[in-house]
Protein backbone atom coordinates (compact mmCIF):
# COMPACT_ATOMS: atom_id res chain seq x y z
CA UNK A 1 0.00 0.00 0.00
CA UNK A 2 1.39 3.42 -0.91
CA UNK A 3 2.08 6.22 1.55
CA UNK A 4 -0.60 8.30 -0.20
CA UNK A 5 -3.22 5.59 0.36
CA UNK A 6 -2.15 5.25 4.01
CA UNK A 7 -2.48 9.01 4.52
CA UNK A 8 -5.94 9.12 2.94
CA UNK A 9 -7.06 6.04 4.87
CA UNK A 10 -6.06 7.66 8.17
CA UNK A 11 -7.90 10.88 7.36
CA UNK A 12 -10.98 9.00 6.14
CA UNK A 13 -11.12 6.81 9.24
CA UNK A 14 -10.88 9.87 11.48
CA UNK A 15 -13.66 11.64 9.51
CA UNK A 16 -15.88 8.57 9.94
CA UNK A 17 -15.41 8.82 13.69
CA UNK A 18 -16.37 12.51 13.56
CA UNK A 19 -19.44 11.60 11.47
CA UNK A 20 -20.39 9.05 14.12
CA UNK A 21 -20.30 11.78 16.77
CA UNK A 22 -16.72 11.64 18.06
CA UNK A 23 -15.86 15.33 17.73
CA UNK A 24 -12.51 14.72 19.43
CA UNK A 25 -11.36 13.05 16.17
CA UNK A 26 -11.72 16.29 14.18
CA UNK A 27 -8.11 17.35 14.79
CA UNK A 28 -6.89 13.94 13.60
CA UNK A 29 -9.17 14.13 10.55
CA UNK A 30 -7.97 17.58 9.51
CA UNK A 31 -4.29 17.16 10.41
CA UNK A 32 -3.30 15.63 7.02
CA UNK A 33 -5.09 18.41 5.12
CA UNK A 34 -2.95 21.06 3.50
CA UNK A 35 -3.64 24.53 4.96
CA UNK A 36 -4.72 25.63 1.47
CA UNK A 37 -6.80 22.55 0.65
CA UNK A 38 -9.58 22.89 -1.92
CA UNK A 39 -12.58 20.63 -1.28
CA UNK A 40 -15.21 20.57 -4.01
CA UNK A 41 -18.88 19.73 -3.50
CA UNK A 42 -20.02 16.35 -4.77
CA UNK A 43 -20.53 16.18 -8.55
CA UNK A 44 -24.18 15.22 -8.96
CA UNK A 45 -24.91 16.01 -5.29
CA UNK A 46 -26.81 18.77 -3.54
CA UNK A 47 -23.57 20.61 -2.70
CA UNK A 48 -22.12 20.38 -6.21
CA UNK A 49 -21.68 24.16 -6.56
CA UNK A 50 -19.83 24.56 -3.25
CA UNK A 51 -16.07 24.94 -2.99
CA UNK A 52 -14.38 25.02 0.42
CA UNK A 53 -10.93 26.55 0.63
CA UNK A 54 -8.64 26.01 3.59
CA UNK A 55 -8.61 23.67 6.55
CA UNK A 56 -10.95 25.80 8.66
CA UNK A 57 -13.58 26.02 5.91
CA UNK A 58 -13.44 22.25 5.38
CA UNK A 59 -13.76 21.57 9.12
CA UNK A 60 -16.73 23.93 9.42
CA UNK A 61 -18.47 22.47 6.36
CA UNK A 62 -17.94 18.91 7.65
CA UNK A 63 -19.35 19.88 11.04
CA UNK A 64 -22.43 21.46 9.46
CA UNK A 65 -22.93 18.48 7.17
CA UNK A 66 -22.54 15.91 9.95
CA UNK A 67 -24.98 17.87 12.16
CA UNK A 68 -27.69 17.44 9.51
CA UNK A 69 -27.81 13.70 10.03
CA UNK A 70 -29.31 11.74 12.88
CA UNK A 71 -27.52 8.71 11.50
CA UNK A 72 -24.49 8.79 9.24
CA UNK A 73 -22.39 5.73 8.48
CA UNK A 74 -19.43 6.11 6.12
CA UNK A 75 -17.57 2.99 5.06
CA UNK A 76 -14.63 2.79 2.70
CA UNK A 77 -15.16 -0.16 0.37
CA UNK A 78 -11.99 0.23 -1.65
CA UNK A 79 -8.88 2.39 -1.89
CA UNK A 80 -7.33 2.73 -5.35
CA UNK A 81 -3.89 4.23 -5.87
CA UNK A 82 -4.44 6.15 -9.12
CA UNK A 83 -0.84 7.41 -9.31
CA UNK A 84 0.47 10.96 -9.39
CA UNK A 85 -0.66 11.52 -5.80
CA UNK A 86 -4.30 10.61 -6.45
CA UNK A 87 -6.25 8.13 -4.37
CA UNK A 88 -9.78 7.09 -5.28
CA UNK A 89 -11.96 5.87 -2.42
CA UNK A 90 -15.22 4.03 -2.99
CA UNK A 91 -17.59 5.04 -0.20
CA UNK A 92 -20.71 3.33 1.05
CA UNK A 93 -22.90 5.84 2.84
CA UNK A 94 -26.01 5.24 4.93
CA UNK A 95 -27.77 8.30 6.33
CA UNK A 96 -30.99 9.50 7.91
CA UNK A 97 -31.78 13.17 8.52
CA UNK A 98 -33.02 14.42 11.86
CA UNK A 99 -36.38 15.23 10.24
CA UNK A 100 -37.21 11.92 8.56
CA UNK A 101 -37.32 8.21 9.25
CA UNK A 102 -36.23 7.43 5.69
CA UNK A 103 -32.70 6.13 5.26
CA UNK A 104 -30.64 7.11 2.24
CA UNK A 105 -28.00 4.73 0.94
CA UNK A 106 -25.41 5.60 -1.70
CA UNK A 107 -22.23 4.19 -3.14
CA UNK A 108 -20.06 7.09 -4.20
CA UNK A 109 -16.41 7.83 -4.93
CA UNK A 110 -13.95 10.50 -3.87
CA UNK A 111 -10.64 11.49 -5.43
CA UNK A 112 -8.06 12.73 -2.94
CA UNK A 113 -4.95 14.45 -4.28
CA UNK A 114 -1.84 14.28 -2.11
CA UNK A 115 1.25 16.48 -2.44
CA UNK A 116 4.16 16.64 0.01
CA UNK A 117 2.36 14.31 2.44
CA UNK A 118 -0.69 16.58 2.62
CA UNK A 119 -4.16 16.24 1.09
CA UNK A 120 -4.40 19.28 -1.20
CA UNK A 121 -7.65 18.59 -3.08
CA UNK A 122 -10.80 16.52 -2.67
CA UNK A 123 -13.40 15.89 -5.38
CA UNK A 124 -16.42 13.70 -4.69
CA UNK A 125 -18.68 12.05 -7.26
CA UNK A 126 -22.09 10.46 -6.93
CA UNK A 127 -21.17 8.25 -9.89
CA UNK A 128 -18.15 6.01 -9.35
CA UNK A 129 -17.48 5.59 -13.06
CA UNK A 130 -17.21 9.38 -13.45
CA UNK A 131 -14.69 9.47 -10.60
CA UNK A 132 -12.60 6.73 -12.15
CA UNK A 133 -12.65 8.51 -15.50
CA UNK A 134 -11.65 11.81 -13.86
CA UNK A 135 -8.77 10.05 -12.10
CA UNK A 136 -7.70 8.30 -15.31
CA UNK A 137 -8.28 4.83 -13.85
CA UNK A 138 -9.89 1.84 -15.51
CA UNK A 139 -10.77 -1.26 -13.54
Amino acid sequence: MSADVDLVRGAFEAFTRVAAGDTSALAEATDPLDPDIVWYGTVGGLDEQHVYRGKQAVAEAAGESFATWEKLVLEAERYIDAGDGRVVVFWHEIARTRHSSVEIEDRTAVIYTVRNERIVEVRAYMNRDEALEAAGVSL
